[in-house]
């Protein structure tokens, strides 16, 4: 490991730091986010390869940004440097963590400059405006005054927020998932403030309720709740009743109104 590291100081110049955790080394880079964090990567050896992550930091809001995954235009955006650098990803110790990994020790100093270019572009672009200010503030006021009521009505440790719930459909992301004696309930928040976004709101939570229910996983699925924001004038819309109408006749799944939120009391407790 150590040849390793001279190498990777050796191909990206002295700027770069380590630090060793264990057995495990933390790379400090010389790439910078938007928001003057320097990137860090970790380096370590599993079994016959060496595998370079971000320690999950991204997911632990180390770089202090708001990975808006329900902002569609952004959700594109990581996708395409999830590709464009192949980089894999897992859930571990209740975060996720972006890693590639290689048997050739050589090639080893790429997936250090891949990932951590990957996590400069990704930090960075979350300080992008994608949509109006209005609905930026409108959809993260609603979605940290449901995450705090939900995390009053569970015990630390069996809540994730903005998780998905299964590596091979890791690209759908739930607003909260309720985890009991090997069970989940599944909650998406739909929210707007108008009605082109509170639609788009609603057909991306039910596009990810019909993809659980051809996976096997929908097996160990308690609950689908969808939990409706109806303090927005967007709610009581002409083009929007008819949707929501369809909505609440879903088998398997249920509205939850904000102003009926007491409910879920009683529904994830069962």
């Amino acid at each position: 490991m150590d040849d390793i590291i001279k190498n990777i100081v050796h191909s990206y110049a002295s700027l770069w730091k380590i630090k060793r955790h264990g057995n495990t080394f933390e790379v400090i880079t010389p790439v910078a986010t938007t928001n003057n964090f320097f990137v860090s990567v970790f380096l370590a050896k599993r079994g016959d390869e060496y595998v370079v992550t971000d320690g999950g930091w991204i997911d632990s809001g180390m770089y202090e940004c708001d990975m808006r995954f329900e902002d569609v235009y952004y959700s594109k955006l990581f996708q395409y440097y999830l590709e464009d650098y192949e980089i894999q990803q897992l859930e571990a110790k209740g975060h996720i963590y972006y890693y590639k990994k290689i048997s050739n020790e050589r090639l080893v100093p790429n997936l250090v400059y891949d990932l951590s270019n990957f996590i400069n572009a990704v930090v960075s672009a979350s300080f992008i405006s994608f949509e109006e200010k209005k609905e930026k503030e409108h959809i993260g006021r609603f979605r940290r005054e449901a995450n705090s009521f939900i995390r009053n009505l569970v015990s630390e440790g069996d809540l994730k927020t903005n998780s998905y719930i299964h590596e091979s459909i890791s690209c759908i992301k739930f607003n909260a998932v309720v985890s009991r004696k090997n069970r989940m309930t599944l909650i998406n928040y739909v929210t707007g403030s108008n009605d082109t976004n509170f639609i788009l709101s609603l057909g991306r939570s039910n596009l990810s309720y019909d993809t659980i229910e051809n996976h096997p996983i929908n097996n160990i699925i308690t609950n689908k709740i969808t939990l409706l924001d109806d303090t927005t004038r967007t709610y009581e819309s002409p083009k929007v009743q008819p949707l929501l109408n369809t909505v609440e006749h879903k088998t398997g799944r249920m509205c939850v109104r904000w102003s009926g939120k007491k409910a879920l009391e009683e529904i994830i407790a069962e």
